[in-house]
């Protein structure tokens, strides 16, 4: 569940100044309602810049206050000797952003109260002037919150009075973001006392997927981020980092020890806890004293650093152990239990370090297992344990399930890393739907949850902030409402920004995890509403073609949205939304040429569709393998959830009906019936490789081996003189396809004579001499496939004759 940053020549910018409007376009104006108790006035927005409306995560408590404070000109800001000093930092941005001129106090006692606008800053315990302020409010003080929480209170005391009062030191800079939403860019906070803790701990990303890792620009930009949003936690995990795992007794060194140095900076300036998470486990010896010492001098050297929370994954690796462990445990978890007691004894804990985290290897399901019982017996009772849920991918996690994966790991400290929304298995997609499925009641038996994200770094801010707002307050959570926030905040403020960044967002909805999430459903509507119209001979197709002409347009469109990162992401996808848009624009001439009995303009207008197809199969995604090198324009985007697909597919059989040598159709195969020797994943059945639509597809379960076959039969005997096999995500880049193969006819199903051979191309066909009779036809592996990839076949198709070139 893992991977890493290649070294790269981003600029590193400071800690201190970091452009968040570079960075992330933090415009925090978000919308949506909070549902709370509050005057008309104040609930509106009306006497301040921005509305407590807008707060995301929701607070616990908001009520009015007599008093509104207006920040502009000469601003005295209070703090304590000890005041965080992040917290004074992005209070000191927030301020800038109003135009004011500030003066700092540093107070030593309750008595030092200045006269005039001014704020308070700090916990009771290091500004001395917080419970003064508090208590002149009329508001109790943070003092019995959970960690994190904190009190916001405006009001009158020798002058116009905001009171940033924190839990404890995150508190007190999570109390400054919240005054940050309240403004909004403007000078004036509402008349407000704020009251706001979280119910979950544990709040943030695990960076834990295969792939391209993301800069070390991006993961700087993400601790801006998290900030923002009140996510706490970031675990630095990545596979491709390999002094985590193939070389993990090394030590870091150079330019990699000064990026891990800034990383940890700029996260503990964002209140954002860096936890580096060491993978030994594919050649430890988990009683060894040497590799015990190994790992102590590498946690180390991260302390050095500054890093106070370490974590050991023991996902993806062996399940048996190496002579020397098997002659002095009884399991793998029994060594792996006394492994991680020796660290949390000897190490964590003797330094005063937060609790050591981990996964483990049996790390889904809820039900109990030997595994599990001696992991959890076994291991210190202190240690953080993750969880993936019922499964890998865990289309819910509900509290029933929490309930026995607690009791079945026996631990009081389970954590979720919830596999949402990576896309590592699934390179091709972007996942951009809201966090749904969480039960609200989790914070009663679960420490918090961490997401593993997609490789695209912006692209997964939709999520985090789901997850920020989520954990916060899971009882409150509306995941519409938190989705629909933070597509505000990435577009900007502009209403046509923010229409066509959902238009875009409508095509990269689909969680194939999740039965019955939702495919394109805004273009869906349309499609099903023109198809309706077409039907019954009228004309209906104008929210299409106006649909159709935003997602060509987005390119354009979406460049100056507030988030570059998030346009920079997902550009490849954009650009193949247009090619496809045109594709179908090009077929809704055409189709309207048909409903008009204008055959020679509908075929013109079909004779376009091809080069914007074929512009859409372009690989335009970036990968990286196993073997860690990044290579450009290897995969192609996958967009609009196999609507547009499915949308050409039908365009061509009304074409068909009229024009059935067109030049412009696609070829389509006899009518066969499909088989193959290969397992199948999910329900990408045989069958799809025959039914003539190129938007379905088989897909194995696991990669081939030789003498594997797919294999299609005829009705009966037919003279053949073409065959294809249109394998992967198209025909123009290699994927999950058969690499090394022969294709072979027979007339009899018994004997077969070879007629064409693979080269690596996802598209195999050939034209035959000469007819050769035959009722079967069958792909077989000669040779394994690289990587161990699957095996995708979109179509596999014989005809009578060839298709016009």
């Amino acid at each position: 569940m893992s991977s890493s940053s290649p070294a790269d020549s981003t600029p590193v910018p400071r800690v201190r100044g970091l452009s968040r409007r570079h960075a992330l376009g933090l415009g925090l104006a978000l919308g949506g309602t909070l549902a709370l108790p509050l005057p008309a006035a104040l609930a509106d927005g009306s006497h301040g810049s921005g509305s407590v409306s807008d707060l995301r995560p929701r607070p616990r408590s908001v009520q009015g206050s007599e008093h509104e404070v207006v920040l502009r000109g000469k601003v005295t800001v209070v703090i304590g000797a000890e005041t965080d000093a992040a917290a004074q930092d992005a209070l000191a941005e927030v301020l800038q952003s109003t135009g004011s001129r500030v003066r700092t106090v540093v107070a030593d006692s309750a008595d030092d109260i200045v006269a005039g606008p001014r704020i308070h800053l700090g916990t009771p315990e290091d500004n001395p002037t917080i419970a003064v302020q508090l208590e002149a409010a009329g508001v109790p003080g943070p003092d019995g919150l959970a960690a994190d929480g904190y009190v916001l209170a405006t009001g009158r005391n020798r002058g116009p009075v905001v009171t940033l009062a924190g839990r404890d030191a995150r508190g007190t800079y999570y109390a400054v973001q919240t005054l940050r939403q309240l403004l909004a860019g403007g000078a004036r906070v509402p008349a407000v006392h704020v009251r706001d803790a979280p119910r979950m701990e544990i709040r943030g990303a695990i960076e834990g997927f295969y792939g391209i890792p993301w800069s070390h620009q991006a993961r700087l930009d993400h601790f801006a981020f998290y900030g923002a949003h009140k996510l706490n936690t970031y675990i630095y995990t990545p596979k491709d980092d390999l002094l985590l795992r193939s070389k993990w007794r090394e030590l870091y060194e150079g330019e990699e020890l000064e990026k891990l140095a800034e990383l940890v900076g700029t996260a503990s300036a964002h209140h954002v806890s860096f936890t580096y998470a060491l993978s030994p486990g594919n050649d430890i010896t988990y009683g060894s004293d040497e590799d015990y010492e190994a790992t102590v001098t590498k946690f180390e050297q991260l302390r050095d650093l500054g890093v106070t929370r370490f974590y050991i994954a023991l996902d993806d690796i062996p399940g048996e152990l190496d002579d020397a462990d098997a002659a002095q445990f009884a399991s793998l978890a029994e060594a792996q239990a006394h492994y991680l007691t020796r660290l949390q004894d000897d190490y964590v804990q003797a330094h005063g370090l937060e609790p050591l985290e981990t996964v483990p290897t049996h790390y889904a399901g809820s039900e109990p297992s030997a595994y599990k019982r001696t992991f959890g017996e076994q291991t210190h009772p202190d240690v953080r344990i993750q969880w993936t849920g019922e499964g890998v991918f865990s289309p819910e996690v509900t509290e029933d399930s929490v309930v026995r994966a607690v009791e079945s790991y026996h631990t009081d400290h389970l954590f979720i890393w919830d596999n949402f929304p990576v896309n590592d298995g699934r390179r091709d997609r972007l996942f951009l739907n809201p966090l749904e499925g969480r039960a609200p009641t989790l914070h009663e038996h679960i420490a918090g949850f961490t997401s593993n994200p997609m490789i695209e770094p912006y692209a997964s801010l939709i999520a985090l902030a789901n997850y920020a707002d989520y954990c916060w307050d899971p009882i409150v959570y509306d995941a519409e409402d938190s989705w629909r926030a933070v597509l505000d905040e990435l577009a900007g403020a502009d209403e046509k920004i923010r229409h066509d960044l959902r238009v875009f967002v409508d095509l990269n909805l689909h969680w194939p995890y999740r039965d019955g999430s939702p495919t394109a459903p805004a273009l869906s509507a349309d499609v099903d509403a023109f198809w309706a119209a077409y039907d019954a001979g009228s004309d209906g197709g104008q929210e299409l073609s106006e649909r159709l002409a935003t997602i060509v347009g987005l390119e354009d469109s979406l460049e100056p949205m507030a988030s570059p990162g998030f346009y920079a992401d997902t550009l490849p996808w954009i650009t193949a939304a247009g090619h496809w848009a045109d594709a179908l624009g090009a077929q809704v001439e055409m189709l309207q040429a048909i409903a008009e009995d204008r055959l020679q303009d509908a075929s013109a207008a079909a004779a376009r569709v091809g080069q914007h197809i074929e512009a859409a199969g372009e690989a335009t995604v970036p990968d990286q393998r196993a073997d860690g090198v990044h290579r450009e324009d290897q995969i192609v985007p996958s967009v609009g959830d196999g609507v547009f697909e499915t949308f050409v597919s039908r365009a061509w059989e009304e074409l068909r009906a009229v024009l059935p040598e067109d030049p412009s159709l696609p070829f389509r195969g006899l009518p066969a019936t499909a088989s193959t020797t290969l397992g199948t994943y999910q329900d990408y059945a045989p069958q799809r490789m025959v039914d003539g639509d190129l938007a379905t597809m088989f897909w194995s379960d696991a990669a081939p081996q030789v003498d594997d076959e797919i294999r299609i039969d005829l009705d009966e005997t037919h003279p053949i003189t073409f065959a294809r096999v249109q394998m992967a995500g198209s025909d123009t880049t290699a994927g999950d396809q058969i690499y090394e193969g022969v294709l072979e006819l027979s007339a009899d199903g018994e004997s077969w004579t070879q007629v064409a051979a693979t080269d690596g191309s996802p598209l195999l066909e050939v034209t035959l001499p000469e007819a050769q009779e035959a009722r079967a036809a069958r792909l077989r592996v000669t040779g394994k496939n690289p990587g161990g990839k699957w095996v995708q076949v979109r179509e596999f198709g014989l005809g009578e004759t060839a298709p016009a070139a």
